[in-house]
């Protein structure tokens, strides 16, 4: 298993964290914190930019969904003039970044833990990795290779996120934070794939999975530090909880620039005009 060690993170044969080559605040913090969780061996897998020659492919194959409808509620309008109706570059490098990340996974047999450069494990993993463990061992869940098996890690920080009783539900939960999925999995993304019609999030973990494919484990095991609390700034969608977090930092006039970034993204770049 994992380098060979006995540890809880051995319940997986790989560990990826997706990130930019360009990120190197993000990659410098992730390197820090897996390292203090006693990961070193993972595998950065280099993200795509909206400009890199996959991207550009998957848009000039007519594979994007284009507005109208909004590609989240399938309506002209929702009613919010914030709403991020149509895909915009950076979501279809996040897909394609994924989508090149499952060829590689599905290559080789595996049980793949997949992680992306902001997330945040918490304290309670091991009883949660030791549980997963358990489970397999005695039957109640299948994690082989060659079967296709999605667990749901880790998402946006909520109530969920509590040192309650470890347990797997049904329930959805957008878990690209922290996910671990099969090379079968893998593979079935890859042949279940018709376009970027959603987001890669919803499409790994609600389109995607036929009955009994997918788990979410309960506590998470992680969240992340763009839309949750802020700390990084996110690399889709600019947010005000980055300019909370420059605030409380004393940086008030970056904060104050980068609420005025927020208001232009919002309607000059994630938002289309109805009169269009």
């Amino acid at each position: 298993m994992y380098e060979g060690r006995q540890t809880p993170w051995s319940f997986f044969d790989k560990i990826y964290v997706v990130s930019l080559p360009s990120s190197l605040d993000r990659r410098a913090y992730v390197g820090r914190h897996l390292a203090d969780l006693g990961i070193e061996g993972f595998v950065y897998h280099d993200a795509c930019g909206p400009d890199h020659p996959d991207v550009k492919k998957i848009v000039s194959a007519n594979l994007v969904h284009q507005y109208p409808p909004c590609f989240r509620c399938g309506k002209l309008s929702c009613g919010r003039a914030d709403c991020n109706n149509q895909l915009i570059g950076p979501q279809v490098a996040v897909f394609a970044s994924y989508l090149n990340l499952w060829k590689t996974i599905a290559a080789t047999p595996q049980r793949a833990l997949v992680l992306e450069d902001d997330v945040q494990i918490h304290p309670w993993w091991p009883k949660v990795l030791d549980f997963l463990s358990k489970q397999e061992s005695q039957g109640r869940i299948e994690f082989a290779p060659d079967q296709p098996r999605l667990l749901r890690l880790g998402w946006g920080m909520s109530a969920d996120h509590d040192d309650t009783a470890c347990r797997l539900e049904d329930k959805l939960r957008m878990s690209n934070p922290a996910h671990a999925l099969t090379s079968a999995y893998a593979q079935a993304l890859l042949d279940r794939f018709e376009g970027v019609n959603h987001t890669a999030d919803v499409f790994i973990h609600r389109d995607a999975p036929k009955p009994g494919e997918a788990l979410t484990v309960f506590p998470p095991i992680a969240s992340e530090l763009s839309w949750s609390d802020g700390r990084f700034s996110s690399l889709i969608h600019p947010r005000n909880s980055h300019a909370a977090y420059l605030e409380a930092q004393g940086q008030s006039q970056k904060a104050s620039a980068y609420r005025d970034l927020v208001k232009t993204h919002m309607t000059q770049v994630a938002h289309t005009s109805k009169e269009n």
